[in-house]
């Protein structure tokens, strides 16, 4: 539930508390083991699918943060419940039939959004891989 400000202040002070919410969630997320395995799990995905598969991109059923390791304790705050809403409400428009729709009238896209996916994937989990590296210099082993 969104709290409405009163006042300049009462804006400033709410606008300072969903940054550090948001900002607080994005660094526990940035840099961790388990979003290192999530972006190889993908990088594997689309070589694979680059290589021995271009006609068709990597399924991805059932994929939900929570299960998969996200610690459910963040909180997002505004940022993360309108992006929930939106979500809700692409699904509820059609939006996963209408990109099926794309993809049927444009087949060849598919190995391009292969190799754009892949490299996407890798510059990703390169950059949480340095941010892993400069938050543990040393290793803990």
């Amino acid at each position: 539930m969104v709290r409405t400000p009163q006042n300049l202040e009462d804006a400033k002070t709410l606008f300072r508390e969903e940054k550090a919410k948001l900002t607080g969630s994005l660094s526990a997320i940035a840099g961790s083991r388990w979003l290192t395995a999530i972006l190889a799990t993908f990088a594997i995905a689309f070589g694979a699918n680059a290589i021995y598969g271009p006609t068709q991109l990597p399924s991805v059923g059932g994929f939900s943060l929570t299960t998969i390791g996200l610690p459910p304790n963040l909180d997002f705050g505004v940022v993360g419940e309108q992006a929930g809403q939106a979500l809700d409400a692409a699904q509820r428009q059609g939006a996963p039939s209408e990109v099926a729709v794309f993809l049927a009238e444009n087949a060849g896209l598919i190995p391009v959004l292969n190799w754009v996916g892949l490299g996407l994937t890798l510059a990703l989990l390169l950059g949480n891989m340095w941010i892993m590296t400069v938050r543990r210099p040393y290793s803990r082993g």
